[in-house]
């Protein structure tokens, strides 16, 4: 079955179209703290001046955060009885309250990478991977594929929206 996928076109003004991709995330956290599989091969867009860098293969998009940023998402995400949506706009990153920017070299790319894997897959997941590259940081993994589920449990569903 596939999962709700729905385009729509808002109009801001006359002759103005604003197009807005939404999808179910599948949330998924270890089941042992600090657990997680490795992100994987990628090509880096490496560290802009928000100090975040971004990871792309071809079933997945990853956000290395920095500590602080870290620790406000988990605020944000786990204090909350219902997950709150994930916001991709055209600057930044909105999830609840956060904004994660996205630095203007970075904004079509990240776009575009998380627009492929909405609009190609049938199930997208959200889960934290790892890389050796990224000693000590936990990396936020969008990705068409579902995380090992030795490591992994489903723990709920998040919307997203891209516009």
């Amino acid at each position: 079955m596939r999962a709700k996928k729905d385009t729509f076109e808002v109009i801001l003004m006359p002759g103005v179209l604003l197009k807005m991709l939404e999808r179910d995330l599948k949330r998924y956290a270890a089941y042992f703290r600090g657990w997680c599989q490795a992100f994987g091969e990628h090509e880096s867009i490496y560290r802009d001046n928000s100090g975040i860098n971004w990871l792309t293969a071809p079933t997945q998009l990853g956000l290395v955060l920095p500590t602080p940023l870290i620790k406000e998402l988990y605020r944000e995400v786990l204090l909350h009885e219902q997950a709150p949506s994930v916001k991709f706009r055209r600057k930044f990153i909105e999830i609840g309250s956060l904004e994660i920017p996205i630095e203007k070299k970075h904004q079509k790319l990240a776009r575009n990478e998380i627009t492929k894997i909405l609009e190609d897959s049938v199930e997208v997941h959200v889960f934290l991977t790892s890389h050796l590259l990224y000693s000590g940081s936990k990396i936020i993994t969008f990705s068409s594929k579902k995380p090992l589920a030795i490591i992994y449990k489903e723990i709920g569903s998040m919307q997203i929206y891209v516009t």
